[in-house]
């Protein structure tokens, strides 16, 4: 892990990118205090950083989850049926 101040980082905001993608975390400072944290970001980690950090995907994660707890779930395999029978009926 490295650190860099905010100077270093418009200074030099290719080598700390660089550094990143090399697999290191830099802790970006402002004033001698932790202001932000670059780090490693990969196609699928992206994924579960929009996940975990979208307010309205979250949102819609614990809507989701109020649902199951309160018994307002379809099992899937009666989405499919009905999705079978749907098309069956040329629907």
């Amino acid at each position: 892990m490295k650190f860099a101040n905010i100077k270093d980082l418009q200074k030099d905001a290719s080598g700390i990118i660089a550094t990143v993608e090399k697999g290191e975390d830099v802790i970006i400072t402002k004033r001698g205090k932790p202001a932000a944290v670059i780090y490693p970001l990969t196609e699928e980690s992206m994924e579960d950083y929009l996940l975990q950090h979208s307010p309205s995907i979250r949102r819609k994660i614990d809507e989701g989850l109020k649902d199951a707890r309160e018994g307002r779930t379809v099992p899937i395999g009666d989405l499919l049926k009905a999705r079978k029978t749907r098309k069956r009926a040329g629907l």
